[in-house]
């Protein structure tokens, strides 16, 4: 499983159009393409607040393939025929983008939420992906782990940490390792409903977690070398409200 993350530089007289020709067009088509877009919005802390920002989840590299212009699911006249009423409405959406920069990651399994798929006519289109809502935060975190401790760091996320944050009212979305990047690191995405939330649940001792939590917080960071972080602020309506 792979997500691209792609940052695209749009004129601002342009942003809202971009951003309702991929709400109302782009987005619903990748659906029925079984292709999700988990997260849209600028950087707001961390990051250049200028570029939009989205998250593309696909099965495998042919996924993505056939998902481009001209590709093998645009060939396809049964998949064609679904995605017309979309294709009316962003097929001149790419004119608008001056530039754009794309990162590739590896998603893990087991923790990772979105569950695209190579979609065939006929098979069930994906649900639109869950969200917080316009003005919700993404906490994206690399961490550059010490040797043979990953699955160890997987494990601590999936039973403990990441169940603790969602009673807290967050979101799990998916840890990958950037394919481009520095192979001891790996990045999660998770989502918050807001910068409060975010910022009181990055410190489990004082938002009253149970000890355990607390123990596995430590154990966790114990693992890590250094890290950083961005905080992505949400840009789109798109999705279904959770």
């Amino acid at each position: 499983m792979i997500m691209v993350q792609r940052e695209f530089r749009i004129a601002r007289e342009h942003r809202a159009t971009f951003e309702q020709q991929s709400r109302e067009g782009l987005w619903p088509a990748f659906l029925h393409f079984g292709a999700p877009m988990v997260a849209f919005g600028s950087w707001g802390f961390g990051g250049p607040s200028d570029p939009f920002v989205t998250h593309t989840v696909y099965e495998d590299f042919a996924h993505w393939q056939a998902t481009r212009a001209g590709g093998a699911m645009y060939q396809d006249p049964a998949i064609r025929a679904e995605i017309e009423p979309f294709l009316a409405v962003y097929g001149k959406r790419n004119e608008m983008v001056e530039s754009s920069e794309a990162q590739l990651f590896e998603l893990l399994d087991g923790i990772s939420r979105p569950q695209p798929f190579y979609r065939r006519p006929g098979q069930q289109v994906l649900a639109a992906p869950p969200t917080f809502g316009k003005g919700s935060i993404i906490s994206e975190r690399t961490l550059a782990l010490t040797d043979g401790t990953r699955e160890e760091f997987l494990r601590v996320s999936r039973d403990t940490v990441w169940p603790w944050l969602e009673t807290q009212g967050g979101r799990g979305i998916a840890i990958g390792h950037n394919l481009m990047g520095m192979s001891n690191e790996i990045t999660t995405w998770f989502a918050f409903p807001s910068y409060a939330e975010w910022h009181r649940c990055t410190r489990p001792a004082t938002a009253h977690a149970p000890q355990p939590v607390v123990d596995a917080y430590y154990a966790r960071a114990g693992l890590v070398r250094h890290q950083r972080g961005r905080l992505l602020v949400i840009g789109t309506e798109f999705g279904t409200r959770v």
